[in-house]
C-alpha cells in the first residue's frame, strides 16, 4: 500500500517528526520517524462541523472511523476519500501512549521511540459509541470499545 500520499495535510496536522505506515493495529497508523519527547503535540484533527443527523447520512466507515465527538449531537469529520489525510491513520489502543486534549489535539504521554506506532484511546463510551470489539492487541486491551 502506498503511504505516501498520506503524508498530505488536508484539514488535521501532524508533526513533522512523524509518518504512516503499515500498522499491525489496522491497515495504516502514525509512526514515529525519530524519537519524540515527552509533551510533544503530535496531530490536531479537522474536518467538517456536522450533526448526529448527518453524520449518519455518510458511509458507515466514516460515521464510526473519522467522525470526532464534539458536544453531544455535534462531530468533526471527514465525509469522503479525498479528504483524509494523515492525522486520521492514527490507531485506538486500550493503552495509549498519546492523550487527547481539548478533544482535537493529540499529545504524547511519554518518550515515543523510533518506529513505534502513535495511539491513542478513542473510546467515546456507550452513550455515545457504537459498540465494536477491540482490535489494539495491547495486554491491557478491553476487547470492546465504543467508537
Amino acid at each position: 500500500m502506498d503511504t505516501d500520499k498520506w503524508h498530505r495535510r488536508v484539514h488535521g496536522y501532524i508533526a513533522p517528526q512523524t509518518e504512516v505506515c503499515k500498522s499491525s493495529i489496522d491497515a495504516l497508523g502514525l509512526f514515529a520517524k525519530r524519537d519524540i519527547p515527552k509533551g510533544v503535540v503530535v496531530a490536531a484533527w479537522g474536518g467538517r462541523i456536522l450533526t448526529a443527523r448527518e453524520i449518519k447520512r455518510l458511509p458507515e466507515k466514516f460515521q464510526t472511523n473519522y467522525a470526532l465527538p464534539l458536544y453531544p449531537g455535534f462531530y468533526i469529520a471527514e465525509t469522503n476519500e479525498k479528504d483524509l489525510d494523515a492525522a486520521d491513520f492514527i490507531n485506538h489502543s486500550c493503552d495509549p501512549n498519546c492523550v487527547i486534549k481539548n478533544l482535537l489535539v493529540m499529545v504524547t504521554k511519554r518518550k515515543i521511540v523510533r518506529g513505534k506506532e502513535l495511539t491513542a484511546d478513542f473510546d467515546a463510551g456507550p452513550k455515545y459509541g457504537v459498540r465494536t470489539m477491540c482490535l489494539c492487541g495491547n495486554p491491557k486491551c478491553r476487547k470492546v470499545v465504543y467508537f
